[in-house]
């Protein structure tokens, strides 16, 4: 082989490696492009604070009449208490079913941790005459008992709600 030919043989060595070379050179380049470019001027990452509160705020609120007064949160931007509805709800209007199928049926369908089961009326009893009759039960439910959180995990639940879920139950 004579000298011209190991030279031509070079070449084709040498061409693709500095091709990947410039490759590898041109990938560093525009990586550190991008990694200075995110650090734009101060007033370009800056968060427009009212933009973000004003999407944040609620639609609408909703309060019912005889809850807590304090339970309506005030406004971030203006500082006053948005316009609430003031809705009574109708006598009757509580469906317990759906309160226990949402809230407690978890637990009391099975008797989760020693919890009285749906319908067994002797469990029931034992509880009631723990705490000193049904308005007694009703208060700890509300307080919470054992590994029961408040209102059995549903804080919107009104103390009318709490009792005629408790009612169902016992039947």
């Amino acid at each position: 082989m004579s000298s011209n030919e190991k030279n031509v043989t070079s070449y084709f060595v040498l061409i693709p490696v500095l091709g990947t070379m410039a490759l590898i050179v041109l990938w560093v380049f525009i990586i550190l492009g991008s990694f200075f470019a995110s650090f734009g001027a101060p007033e370009q990452n800056t968060v427009n604070r009212s933009a973000v509160i004003e999407r944040l705020k609620p639609i609408e609120s909703v309060a019912i009449k005889g809850e807590e007064k304090g339970a309506v949160s005030t406004d971030t931007q203006t500082g006053s208490a948005p316009a609430v509805d003031t809705v009574e709800a109708p006598a009757g209007a509580i469906d317990a079913n759906a309160i226990v199928t949402a809230a407690c049926a978890a637990c009391h369908s099975i008797g989760l941790l020693e919890s009285p089961k749906m319908g067994d009326k002797a469990a029931w009893d034992k509880r009631i005459e723990a705490n000193g009759g049904m308005d007694g039960l009703v208060k700890s439910a509300i307080a919470g008992k054992g590994a029961m959180p408040a209102r059995g995990g549903n804080a919107g639940l009104s103390d009318a709600e709490v009792k005629a879920a408790i009612e169902f139950m016992m039947k």
